[in-house]
């Protein structure tokens, strides 16, 4: 004999948990955008780690010149007829003054799969290397170490001139998508 309150009550845990990892629209598209930003008369320099949705994503103009930058422009993609695949990948160098050194910062695509038919071939991050005054503060940090399961998301990393201390900030996956 089934007990129903029982299975009501897996049922709306279910539901719940569902609806906690699933976006609010899971057919949106979603569009990767780190953004870098050296504030000298603050005496930071932050690195974030973000999404955008739907029509605002496949709009937004990123601009080297605003700091905006997508993993995929910085990657080169073959399409043939039998796979697509990504064949070659650039970097993004950046410098920042602040008073405690010269930091570079370094940004590249986090490539999960090299062919995009592939398992996690759609997905691609992220990574980030930072390098102050020629010694290497940051060794090269990918946003999402994985492309499948809940493991956490850096969504920014914050560099203090006065101290030359970093400080990184992690969500939950579920949280960030």
């Amino acid at each position: 004999m089934l007990n129903t309150s029982n299975d009501k009550a897996a049922g709306f845990l279910l539901a719940l948990l569902v609806s906690c990892i699933t976006p609010a629209d899971a057919s949106e598209a979603l569009y990767p955008l780190i953004s870098y930003e050296c504030d000298p008369e603050a005496d930071v320099l932050t690195v974030t780690n973000s999404l955008l949705r739907g029509e605002k994503g496949a709009s937004f103009r990123y601009s080297a010149e605003e700091g905006t930058y997508s993993p995929w422009d910085m990657v080169e993609i073959a399409r043939n007829t039998d796979s697509t695949q990504i064949i070659k990948s650039t970097r993004i160098t950046n410098t920042c003054d602040l008073s405690s050194a010269q930091y570079t910062v370094i940004l590249e695509p986090h490539i999960f799969s090299m062919d995009l038919g592939g398992q996690c071939g759609e997905s691609i991050s992220g990574a980030v290397t930072i390098i102050a005054d020629g010694n290497e503060l940051l060794e090269r940090t990918a946003f999402e170490d994985f492309c499948l399961g809940d493991a956490p998301v850096i969504t920014r990393i914050t560099v203090f001139g006065k101290t030359g201390e970093y400080k990184i900030k992690r969500i939950s996956k579920y949280r960030f998508y």
